[in-house]
């Protein structure tokens, strides 16, 4: 340990050595290793100031607030700004804090035009070393200022776009196709070229599907794209239960945002179906009331095939209480976190015939694969998996046992792909 102070003592790389031993005493395996890779890189690299960008709180407290947090704890300097609600005091991690209202939905000159100020002025002022661009808007309208922001002066910040999911509007199989959404697709298209072109920028894509799609496009080089699997997940808090009680209902989930493309109309449609059979259906997740494809929240507490649960804060218990999930979405989804923790908790999942659900669920083998849509179809076939794994409790226990090990051999776990990241943000310029 001396010679190691010594060898790092100056540019206060000792101070982050010793901060990130500190770090061990309050906190588990997987984040201690995390902890440490970023330390290890702040050594060769030096601190750095890393600004992320994310539309929305909610979005990056579940998905991306590790990587801010390990950033921070080994002795990077860490601003985060985020859409959405705002993040409470107690939420927030040893890292600055900036609310600005990001429009998720469409294109609004006001609060778009504000992203780019705030985002134009967080890189004059704090001058990061790098960026990083969470979800689509954050791509496009801080990508611009930022470029705008390196010609004034004349400093070069590293900016790395994350494409969790092609989304509403970029998916190739979109069904947004008016006027002005062709225009808008059109306009990301241009601006991603403009920004995938400078100097020290890397997009990342959650499956091998997109990666392809923009890359096929044009849009971004091959050199400058990478896939990194979905946003990790911890095994030692996602874990299979230990047994379940006989006699009890097969129970069936739904977590996700409560939005018609993500499958909950889909799910809803078999829960009428399979009406006293034997089979309950639950429904969690976060509810956006400005989203236009939401399902309205009288309806799901009115509905009598499903019980509602609302917002879930214990995803890990939850899962260990449930049999099989569900998630017939027809987004333009990346991987999707619930089927990753859904695979780490040992149970298997009946998903959509998409990409990124087919990134984690192998039909046949972890699960089942069923039609995005029509509606109908989609729930008639939903309807028809839940029936098989309530009789077949062996089958099911099959499918969670190889859904849980296709987890632990893929690279999904938290560790690794914060990793990967860390690597990405503070490693060395290419």
């Amino acid at each position: 340990m001396y010679v190691a102070l010594q060898v790092f003592r100056f540019g206060g790389a000792a101070k982050l050595l010793m901060r990130a031993y500190s770090a061990l005493s309050e906190s588990n395996v997987a984040r201690d290793r995390i902890v440490l890779r970023a330390s290890a890189t702040a050594f060769s690299s030096g601190r750095r100031r890393i600004t992320i960008v994310c539309n929305d709180a909610d979005y990056f407290l579940r998905h991306r607030r590790t990587t801010a947090d390990a950033l921070a704890e080994a002795g990077h300097r860490v601003c985060v700004i985020t859409g959405g609600r705002p993040i409470a005091p107690e939420q927030r991690g040893r890292w600055d804090y900036v609310n600005v209202p990001i429009e998720r939905w469409t294109f609004a000159p006001r609060a778009d035009l504000r992203l780019v100020i705030e985002t134009f002025r967080e890189v004059l002022r704090k001058k990061p070393d790098t960026l990083h661009l969470i979800t689509l808007k954050p791509i496009v309208f801080s990508g611009i200022a930022a470029i705008l922001a390196r010609i004034i002066s004349g400093r070069r910040t590293r900016i790395v776009a994350t494409v969790p999911g092609l989304g509403r509007l970029m998916s190739p199989a979109s069904s947004m196709k008016s006027g002005i959404e062709c225009l808008s697709r059109f306009l990301v298209d241009r601006a991603v070229r403009v920004i995938a072109r400078r100097k020290d920028v890397r997009f990342t894509f959650e499956t091998a599907s997109d990666h392809a799609t923009w890359v096929g496009r044009g849009m971004v080089p091959s050199a400058k794209a990478m896939v990194i699997s979905g946003a990790g997940v911890d095994p030692r808090e996602f874990h299979p239960r230990q047994s379940r009680a006989d006699g009890q209902p097969l129970r069936v989930l739904f977590a996700s945002r409560l939005l018609k493309s993500k499958g909950l109309d889909v799910f809803i449609a078999a829960a009428r179906k399979l009406k006293d059979r034997d089979v309950e259906f639950l429904v969690a997740g976060m509810l956006d009331a400005s989203d236009p494809d939401a399902v309205p929240l009288e309806e799901l507490e009115n509905e009598a095939s499903i019980r509602f649960l609302g917002r879930c804060n214990d995803m890990p218990s939850l899962l260990r209480e449930v049999d099989v999930v569900a998630l017939p979405t027809r987004y333009g989804e990346g991987i999707p976190r619930i089927l990753i923790e859904a695979a780490a908790t040992g149970i298997p999942s009946i998903a959509s015939d998409h990409e990124g659900c087919r990134e984690i669920v192998e039909d046949g083998e972890t699960g089942v694969i069923v039609p995005e849509k029509p509606v109908d179809a989609a729930s008639r076939a939903l309807a028809k998996a839940i029936l098989r794994y309530r009789d077949d409790p062996t089958l099911r226990q099959k499918h969670g046992d190889a859904a849980r090990r296709r987890f632990l051999d893929g690279d999904y776990a938290e560790d690794n792909v914060v990793a990967q990241f860390v690597e990405l943000l503070v490693g060395q310029r290419a």
